[in-house]
């Protein structure tokens, strides 16, 4: 009976430390602003709203896999240029990511907050770069294959997910305004 005692004082005592651990930080690489700033090379003015229409929420609901999404998603826009500051779920965490489309393909892709206890390597060049020149082919998947980081699945497919809807939005937006461009 004291060896279990024993352990059970042990156990207590030790689990304050195992969670403090754990704590998820949050780790902002970026503020929006800047991010906005540099990709448009201006100071950002008032955003635009896409909403998602009727016609849009299947395709939405598709590329995020699940069935509640925003009603509307913010943009900038300089051009043919648009900016989007996206939000998906990597593992429990959303993660802040800005993506930057130009004549319906990817030229950045930014993690800007990072929330989750591990994975944030998906900031770094290496693993972001790969989403350069990716465009949406028609069947609603990225133009070129993105390489996963072990041990960070979940944040790998959160960052294909926002990338596929910000080719998408950006895409619908152009369409609405009467500039697309050819894919």
């Amino acid at each position: 009976m004291r060896g279990i005692t024993g352990f059970l004082y042990f156990l207590i005592l030790l689990t304050p430390s195992l969670w403090a651990g754990a704590a998820v930080t949050e780790e902002t690489y970026l503020k929006t602003d800047d991010y906005i700033t540099a990709a448009l090379g201006q100071k950002p003015e008032k955003p635009g709203i896409l909403w998602v229409t009727g016609d849009m929420r299947p395709t939405v609901r598709q590329i995020l896999d699940r069935k509640t999404f925003p009603l509307r998603y913010r943009y900038w826009r300089n051009g043919n240029r648009t900016v989007w500051i996206l939000n998906e779920i990597g593992k429990v965490l959303p993660i802040t990511t800005g993506i930057t489309v130009e004549n319906e393909k990817i030229i950045d892709l930014t993690v800007l907050t990072y929330r989750e206890s591990h994975g944030s390597e998906i900031r770094f060049p290496a693993y972001s770069n790969q989403f350069n020149d990716v465009t949406l082919k028609d069947n609603l998947r990225l133009s070129k294959p993105i390489n996963g980081i072990s041990g960070a699945t979940l944040s790998t497919n959160a960052m294909k997910k926002v990338s596929r809807l910000a080719l998408y939005l950006h895409h619908k937006l152009m369409e609405e305004n009467g500039s697309t461009t050819a894919k």
